[in-house]
């Protein structure tokens, strides 16, 4: 989870730097930007990880619902792989992924909180599917 978390506020602070280095809708047409000397040096970013990385936000983020962030959708997980499998999980198997989560982010297994949400589910083969999507979805690519 602290990988994920780090990596959205890491994009978000690219964002928020590029968009306030270029001006931003506040800023004068005359006003004068920072020098090259004056400006602080960001951080050389790796494409290939950094493309791996937004394309692992990108899987997930798709999984959340509508109305909700990533951020608000992982609270409370353990690990991003723990999250991943439990949102689909929730949409595998079209469990609201509210109640999905509050069982698991209490102390319930996803097993056994499909089982309570969903009894006549097959439990085995869809946590393990679930397992398997999420490792996928948070599987950095060696490169």
């Amino acid at each position: 989870m602290k990988r994920f978390l780090t990596l959205i506020a890491a994009a978000t602070a690219l964002e928020l730097a590029a968009f306030a280095y270029a001006g931003g809708p506040e800023d004068p047409a005359g006003a004068a930007q920072p020098s090259a000397a004056e400006q602080p040096s960001m951080p050389s970013i790796d494409p290939a990880q950094s493309n791996a990385s937004a394309s692992q936000s990108m899987r997930l983020a798709a999984l959340v619902p509508s109305g909700m962030s990533a951020q608000e959708a992982c609270a409370g997980f353990r690990t991003v792989e723990e999250c991943a499998a439990t949102l689909h999980a929730s949409q595998n198997l079209n469990i609201p992924f509210e109640d999905l989560k509050s069982r698991v982010t209490g102390g319930t297994k996803l097993g056994a909180a499909i089982h309570q949400l969903k009894p006549d589910a097959n439990i085995k083969a869809e946590v393990r599917k679930a397992a398997e999507q999420a490792r996928s979805d948070t599987r950095v690519p060696q490169g």
